[in-house]
């Protein structure tokens, strides 16, 4: 495999552990080029003020967590469940899983007795931008050894809101890396360090709204199609 990389004037991946792994198979640096699986931003918007969807759902709290995706074993979703249960005194906090998957019946068997939890079904794709504008921040859990190889596809959407992210990963890591200037990173398994963050940035809201901010120049910078095309082309430009 690596004789074979090694021929080619340009070598692409998706993402920096995967460029890693072409320099262990010996591609110089100089002919690696990373291409990543970009997103449609047209498709999410940041939403201005409070989301129309809030209101549909019933939910009367200031704040929104929102975890929204797949819900599959070996994620490290039920730490969300704990953070509930960790910050059940706050009166201005809503937890709003949504989705579908193998561990959405253990997860609410876990939040049984939490008023401080929603899960809702998968939403129609004209109301992503709503939806995850309802969020005051956005929950992205991964287990140890799980952040450094690709990175969640939800992430894209995430920070195409315009809305901070509390991931769970290892200073380092990829994903901690991307959501760094974005969000706020944690410790894997550590649900009170996960449940702090949470809380300091709904406390304070200007490093929220600077953090909201960033997460969607960071999504126009390194996700939009048109950006990530762009760098192909001047690659390949300066290839021939």
């Amino acid at each position: 495999e690596g004789r074979v990389l090694r021929r080619f004037d340009r070598v692409s991946s998706i993402s920096d552990p995967m460029l890693a792994k072409l320099g262990e198979k010996g591609v110089p640096a100089g002919r690696v080029h990373e291409l990543r699986n970009w997103a449609n931003l047209e498709k999410v918007t940041p939403v201005e003020g409070v989301s129309p969807m809030k209101a549909e759902l019933g939910i009367t709290t200031r704040h929104v967590a929102l975890y929204s995706g797949n819900m599959a074993n070996k994620q490290g979703l039920e730490v969300i469940p704990q953070m509930a249960r960790l910050l059940a005194d706050r009166g201005d906090l809503t937890f709003v899983l949504c989705g579908d998957g193998p561990m959405r019946a253990p997860l609410e068997e876990m939040s049984r007795g939490l008023s401080n939890i929603r899960f809702l079904p998968l939403q129609p794709l004209d109301r992503l931008s709503d939806l995850l504008g309802m969020a005051d921040v956005h929950l992205l859990p991964q287990i140890a050894g799980a952040a450094d190889l690709v990175l969640p596809s939800k992430l894209t959407n995430m920070l195409a809101s315009g809305r901070p992210t509390v991931a769970t990963a290892e200073a380092g890591t990829a994903l901690a890396r991307e959501v760094e200037g974005a969000g706020l990173c944690t410790p894997p398994g550590d649900p009170a360090a996960a449940a702090a963050a949470v809380a300091r940035l709904l406390d304070d809201p200007e490093l929220r709204a600077g953090l909201g901010r960033a997460a969607r120049a960071r999504a126009l910078d390194r996700w939009d199609m048109d950006a990530i095309l762009s760098r192909l082309l001047s690659t390949f430009r300066a290839l021939a």
